[in-house]
């Protein structure tokens, strides 16, 4: 299928380092509104650049737009590339709020087109894995799954000196005033979702620790940089998400079942680790010589919470960032591209990538919502 990326920023590079693992996806040329980022992004790429966004839609060769573009722009360009008659892929939210989300998918259907939404961790390995392991009953039947989202305090870092690969600057400003947890809580709420089904109840809480992110934006401009939502999926199961730029980079997410504790170490590593404990969190003898020292061991320092029996993740052989993000991007588009060509449903599409996005949007802003709040959309 032939392809355009709209969006030529820092994201753009993860996307076209993961385009090689898809022979099948031809990428025809891109455009961003910025002249230089269009430019550095062609020289480093070799890719064509179209001149305005209205040329890149008239391409009557282009079947699916790749929307990578700042999340305010989302809803703006995913709308022109839908009533253009193109398929859209968008990076993460659909949209920034709820009621434009809702009108980019009425008007795919109404189209006949399809709209997905990054992120595509869930089409990882250790992600399908994960769910292989729920499904076949290792862990009995799931009750309670605690998940995290926390990335420190990269705004305490020197990210001005932050670049991707083709040269394309980390955009600071963007980052803190969309806020983490529309940024990075779509990562896990893919898994949750597409593992439990929709969420039926959700209350969430949601606050701004550090309205000085050193950016010179005022504090009216920095979006909140701490929540925490517990859902409650209509399959029963209850899960707690919190997303932060305070506490101690944590992506691990763990998944409580009558039968076992399953533990995920990395959600932004398609290959992360995953552990197996038993439904007491035994990862270790407790008897004997060797069950004495590691009990007085952990009396001290608790031994971290993922050992236990490890699982065996497959390797796809597929190129991924030299990142801390170490996923296959183009994955998501990929697979829409082969479902279009099918006529079946894409993953990551429509209902899904609509009820996703409300989550995040409730969860990043939680002014506004009566709690506990109960999801406009299904799937």
């Amino acid at each position: 299928m032939n392809i355009a990326i709209v969006g030529c920023g820092f994201v753009a590079d993860y996307y076209m380092t993961t385009l090689p693992n898809h022979p099948d996806l031809k990428l025809v040329g891109a455009y961003d509104r910025d002249e230089w980022a269009a430019k550095r992004f062609a020289a480093f790429h070799g890719t064509p650049i179209y001149p305005t966004l209205e040329d890149l839609l008239a391409d009557p060769t282009i079947e699916l737009v790749v929307n990578l573009t700042n999340p305010a722009s989302h809803s703006a360009i995913s709308k022109a590339c839908l009533e253009a008659g193109r398929h859209v892929y968008s990076e993460k939210p659909l949209a920034m709020e709820i009621g434009e989300a809702e009108e980019l998918v009425e008007l795919a259907r109404a189209r006949g087109l399809q709209i997905a939404s990054a992120p595509c961790s869930v089409l990882g390995e250790a992600a399908q894995t994960a769910r292989r392991t729920i499904e076949d009953g290792t862990v009995g039947d799931v009750r309670l799954v605690y998940a995290e989202m926390e990335d420190s305090m990269v705004f305490r870092e020197n990210y001005r000196t932050w670049r991707s690969l083709s040269g394309a600057p980390w955009p600071a400003e963007d980052e803190f005033a969309v806020g983490c947890t529309l940024e990075h809580a779509g990562y896990y709420l893919t898994w949750l979702c597409e593992f439990f089904g929709p969420v039926a109840e959700m209350t969430a809480f949601s606050a701004k620790l550090f309205p000085d992110k050193g950016t010179q934006q005022s504090p009216d401009e920095i979006a909140n940089d701490f929540s925490v939502a517990c859902l409650r999926f209509r399959s029963g199961v209850v899960a707690r998400l919190t997303c932060g730029l305070a506490a101690p980079s944590d992506r691990s997410m763990h998944i409580v079942g009558t039968g076992g504790v399953l533990s995920v170490t990395d959600g932004w590593n398609a290959r992360s680790s995953l552990y197996l404990r038993d439904p007491a969190g035994h990862w270790r003898p407790r008897a004997g010589i060797f069950g004495k020292v590691l009990r007085r061991l952990e009396r001290g320092r608790p031994i971290k919470h993922w050992f236990g029996r490890r699982l065996s993740v497959p390797r796809s052989g597929a190129v991924v960032p030299e990142t801390s993000s170490r996923m296959d991007f183009m994955r998501g588009p990929a697979l829409m591209a082969q479902a279009i060509r099918s006529g079946t449903r894409p993953p990551l599409a429509d209902a899904f990538a609509l009820h996703v996005t409300e989550l995040s949007i409730v969860a990043q802003d939680t002014k506004g919502y009566p709690m506990p709040y109960r999801p406009r959309s299904t799937f």
